[in-house]
């Protein structure tokens, strides 16, 4: 474990990402409503090197998953990962987020970049 990092900071990402992981539809479904809660909690750094990546990578998932996906990163999530002048950083997922077959999924994510 890194000795910068305390068991109570590690541990909302570690859940975050064995639910995005689970093969529940619904536990991944909750996991991704709480992504704002999860993102407050890591602080805007984490949030920004880790959180963001990592749903970036889990762009491969049911079109329920990634409509609410595209609906969290829209609403103020900037606000989490350091405001405005890191609002660049939800293009990545956005992106590809609007590229993904499913129509809603596709104008959630436009309607936010």
């Amino acid at each position: 474990m890194d000795p910068g990092f305390s068991v109570d900071e590690i541990a909302p990402i570690a859940i975050l990402m064995d639910e995005l992981r689970s093969e529940d539809v619904q536990l991944r479904l909750n996991a991704i409503h709480r992504v704002s809660t999860i993102a407050l909690a890591l602080g805007p750094d984490r949030a920004r090197e880790e959180l963001i990546p990592f749903l970036q990578d889990s762009i491969d998932d049911e079109d329920e998953v990634l409509l609410a996906l595209a609906e969290e990163l829209g609403k103020t999530f900037e606000e989490y990962i350091g405001g405005p002048a890191h609002a660049h950083i939800l293009f990545g997922p956005l992106e590809n987020l609007s590229t993904v077959e499913e129509t809603l999924v596709r104008d959630k994510a436009s309607q936010h970049l």
